[in-house]
């Protein structure tokens, strides 16, 4: 029992409380005589509410805020000092996600090299600049983990905006002991390294992936008759996130342990509900949620991992990745203006620009100064503006995203942005 449920349980009757709810009070009214004693429990109830409301609160600050840029750690590390002169000619960021493989780092197991990630995290200290870190399996896993034994899954490349299209590739089948057991370690090797860092401030909560740091699996009508030979799939992967939800926090005790959410196969709400519910039981102050599909096209309303940020925005720290780069002409990412409606609306704490806009000061000036004015002004107060102005886009479909293969329960599953996004 939690010090919250002890000092609840002091103020409500024995029976009202059930594991941490209130409860029983119909059976308790029926006892009551005098219009007093209902004054006086009343009165209980709403202090007993008053202390669980904190509890469903966001617990603590956020150590992630403003403009953050992704950078892949090889490219830093081939140049520090190219690095180090971008991210100092940017004084609107806040921070940077550092990114690798799995397999650029430990090519032997057991043997990690971590020189490129200390090269890029000199850098950062020279600078005094926050980061991240993101460990990429998946398609990074390092084939050593196959030789051992682990069980792997075959597929293809379908992204064909990527020069490999179509080629086979293999991921490691995320609960197999072989995968877990090489996978747990090179998570505590980095804890031990980089947890005593204060600049360090997350890692990515990465277990089960496919080409990027996001939930994703292959998950083609194929693919999907594959993961189906092994079994109920939805209960193994959601052990996997407690497993991995506990290793990361466990590896990095002070950092946020970031989840960055996707559409997982053809799971439902509830798989993703399940892995937010366990990390936030556990981890409440560190435990955070990222949408990684970002747009500025329209309203994201409507999008599986737009929707669970804003049902556990008060809940949960959270923030924000773009879908695509601004610099690209606009056709993919959209608006600034209206990307920055979407994060106002879910009351965004950061927000991840590709390479390309978050090393560039201009852009990410534009990005900084729109998403102050909305802050200001409010989530109504802003697409009021963007309306009169003329800068409002609505949402496909008369306003509402069309439901089905691409829409609530999929997210942005079958759009071309998100076959380009998935390579990263």
């Amino acid at each position: 029992m939690t010090p919250e449920d002890t000092e609840l349980n002091a103020w409500l009757l024995p029976e009202t409380v059930a594991n941490g709810m209130v409860t029983g009070c119909r059976k308790h009214m029926r006892r009551l005589n005098s219009p007093h004693t209902i004054r006086t429990v009343l009165l209980g109830l709403a202090v007993g509410l008053s202390v669980l409301a904190p509890v469903l609160a966001v617990s603590g600050p956020s150590l992630r805020t403003g403009l953050w840029v992704t950078q892949k750690i090889s490219e830093a590390a081939a140049d520090p000092a190219a690095f180090e002169a971008a991210v100092r000619g940017n004084p609107h960021l806040s921070g940077v996600c550092l990114a690798t493989g799995w397999k650029e780092i430990e090519k032997e197991p057991g043997k990690p090299d971590f020189s490129s990630i200390d090269k890029a995290v000199a850098v950062l200290r020279r600078i005094g600049m926050k980061y991240e870190l993101g460990i990429k399996p998946g398609v990074d896993a390092p084939p050593f983990v196959y030789q051992q034994g682990a069980q792997s899954f075959e597929t293809q490349i379908r992204n064909p905006h990527r020069p490999n299209f179509g080629a086979a590739v293999t991921i490691p089948v995320p609960w197999d002991p072989k995968y877990q057991e090489n996978f747990s370690r090179i998570i505590a090797r980095l804890g031990e390294r980089y947890s005593s860092d204060p600049l360090c401030v997350s890692v990515v909560l990465t277990c089960a992936n496919f080409m990027s740091k996001e939930m994703h699996l292959p998950k083609t009508p194929e693919d999907r008759a594959k993961w189906s030979t092994m079994g109920d799939y939805g209960p193994k992967l959601l052990s996997v996130y407690k497993k991995y939800t506990d290793e990361w926090a466990k590896a990095f005790p002070k950092q946020q342990v970031t989840l960055h959410l996707s559409q997982v196969l053809n799971l439902p709400p509830s798989f993703f509900e399940g892995v937010i519910e366990y990390g936030l039981s556990k981890y409440p102050e560190r435990f955070t949620i990222q949408n990684c599909q970002l747009t500025g096209r329209r309203e994201d309303t409507g999008s599986l991992s737009y929707d669970l940020i804003q049902k556990y925005q008060d809940r949960a720290h959270h923030g924000f990745q773009s879908v695509a780069g601004f610099g690209h002409g606009g056709e993919r990412m959209g608006s600034i203006e209206m990307a920055t409606l979407n994060v106002v609306h879910a009351n965004g704490e950061y927000w991840e620009l590709w390479h390309g806009d978050g090393m560039k000061p201009q852009t990410s000036a534009a990005i900084e100064s729109a998403w102050q004015e909305a802050k200001k002004l409010g989530y109504d107060g802003y697409k009021e503006k963007l309306i009169t102005g003329g800068r409002y886009q609505e949402q496909s479909g008369g306003g509402h995203r069309r439901k089905g293969r691409r829409g609530r329960r999929n997210g942005l599953e079958g759009d071309p942005r998100m076959r380009l996004k998935e390579s990263m």
